[in-house]
């Protein structure tokens, strides 16, 4: 009985956040269909997509807003701290070295901040949950494995539109 209340007090919760989602989804939508392809094409570095960033972060916080309404604030707390781990994660474990600080923050920040979004877009509900200490071994063990998964990505990974571009272009 009170998980179906609990259910639909949180359908209720969406529905009234509906259009802030679709705002959401068509700012994320324009960002990678517009703006992300004319910037590829007129930059040389991954620093010079402007427009592209601050879309992308503009959609998030959209989307984070309407999937957590009032608990925005902890979700963003949860990003922080995501990436605050996972720069200590990688200044640890990655090899000692005089560019390990330099490593931990280039790969670390970035894929602990990509990790929390995963997780919280695979598991919003985190944030509101009040039985959230019931299935925290389980929360807690998908989110290293996210985080492990982005992080092996963002080592090993390279630069994968170069390489796909590449490919495409010796395909013609």
């Amino acid at each position: 009985m009170k998980e179906n209340i609990r259910r639909n007090s949180m359908n209720e919760g969406i529905k009234a956040r509906k259009p802030i989602l679709i705002a959401g989804v068509v700012i994320l939508t324009i960002c990678l269909c517009f703006i992300f392809p004319f910037e590829y094409n007129r930059t040389n570095y991954i620093t010079d997509l402007k427009f592209t960033f601050l879309s992308l972060t503009v959609a998030m916080f959209t989307l984070m807003f309407g999937l957590m309404g009032k608990h925005f604030y902890k979700g963003l707390l949860f990003l922080i701290c995501s990436a605050l781990f996972s720069f200590i994660v990688w200044f640890f474990l990655y090899p000692a070295g005089w560019l390990s600080p330099v490593v931990a923050v280039w790969g670390g920040i970035p894929s602990g901040v990509i990790a929390g979004l995963l997780f919280l877009l695979l598991n919003f509900e985190f944030i509101k949950d009040e039985n959230r200490y019931r299935l925290f071994f389980k929360r807690l063990i998908s989110y290293l494995v996210i985080l492990g998964i982005v992080s092996f990505l963002f080592d090993k990974g390279g630069d994968w539109i170069f390489d796909i571009s590449e490919y495409l272009k010796s395909r013609k």
